[in-house]
């Protein structure tokens, strides 16, 4: 057995299906379905059920899957070190990112990252914190940017920056408002938030507890762009990481108050696998985003935020 059909057999194992496999190893689906078969052969053992739906891992496949795995780690762990050495950034980075940074100052970074290491190829996902800790824990990402909202198990931790969530609605021109809101106020609101599965959610759950408030959305919508339209062109309000919303308040498309009486601060970091150490490249991007989220916070208007309250 060959590294190739041990990342042939990863494949179809997180993928779960022949066609999904074949595209991510760029490859044509029967030399998929080959190498599977010969593996299974030359040991006498079944790895996948086939089904009408795709494949389903057996028990064996089930632990053989662990054990690819540390290979796999090993082996890429053996080349990050090899490609550091030579002082060449080059590569490959799965980059779990979650929508509050997506939507905001990912594009730049990635326009700069490439334009300066134009040899490393980068693959991003966007989901919420949980879902990426998920991801990073099954080792399909390098690294994840999520909120920190507790101790974590097996990753070394990457602190970027601080910031502050606030309280969002419609902008409308020519109205004053407050630049603060105490968060006994918030109720007083329709609000959109995010649904309690996520980290956003306990989050502010957890801190608004303190003072005895409890807020009951009438809409949970786990989704950030959908989120910020709609409270965009309705009376409702949301609360939102500052970082997520300034582009829709450099358009004028909301306004932002500060929430204070407890604020809500939250920290992003980047977290990675204990059995990975990061690799150059993902180094330089982790500089990257944090430089250009510091820029970006440091933008932020006054008397509203002050910058100097993020760097960390």
């Amino acid at each position: 057995m060959d590294l190739r059909q041990i990342e042939y057999f990863v494949a179809l194992y997180d993928e779960r299906s022949i066609t999904k496999a074949a595209r991510r190893l760029n490859v044509v689906q029967p030399a998929v379905s080959m190498q599977i078969s010969r593996i299974e052969r030359s040991f006498k053992t079944k790895l996948f059920h086939r089904t009408s739906r795709g494949v389903l891992p057996t028990d064996t496949g089930r632990t053989f899957y662990g054990l690819c795995q540390k290979i796999l780690n090993e082996v890429y762990e053996a080349q990050r070190y090899l490609r550091d050495a030579s002082g060449n950034v080059a590569g490959h980075l799965t980059i779990g990112v979650m929508p509050s940074v997506a939507n905001s100052v990912l594009p730049a970074v990635l326009v700069g990252y490439k334009s300066s290491y134009p040899d490393v190829t980068l693959r991003i996902v966007e989901a919420y914190s949980g879902s990426l800790l998920d991801q990073l824990h099954a080792g399909n990402l390098d690294l994840a940017i999520v909120n920190n909202s507790g101790p974590l198990s097996d990753t070394a931790i990457f602190p970027l920056f601080r910031d502050y969530l606030i309280f969002a609605t419609r902008y409308q021109a020519g109205k004053r408002f407050a630049h603060t809101i105490e968060s006994h106020r918030l109720s007083e609101f329709r609000l959109v938030l995010p649904s309690q599965r996520q980290g956003m959610r306990g989050l502010i759950d957890s801190i608004l507890a303190a003072k005895g408030i409890a807020l009951q959305p009438e809409i949970e919508l786990d989704s950030l762009g959908p989120t910020i339209e709609l409270v965009a062109k309705s009376d409702w309000g949301t609360i939102l990481p500052i970082i997520a919303v300034k582009q829709a308040l450099d358009r004028k498309l909301l306004r932002a108050q500060r929430i204070i009486d407890p604020a809500i601060p939250r920290e992003v970091i980047a977290v990675s696998p204990l059995t990975r150490t990061p690799t150059l490249a993902a180094e330089l991007f982790l500089k990257s985003l944090k430089a250009m989220s510091l820029l970006c916070l440091s933008e932020l208007p006054d008397p509203f935020l002050q910058a100097d309250q993020f760097r960390s």
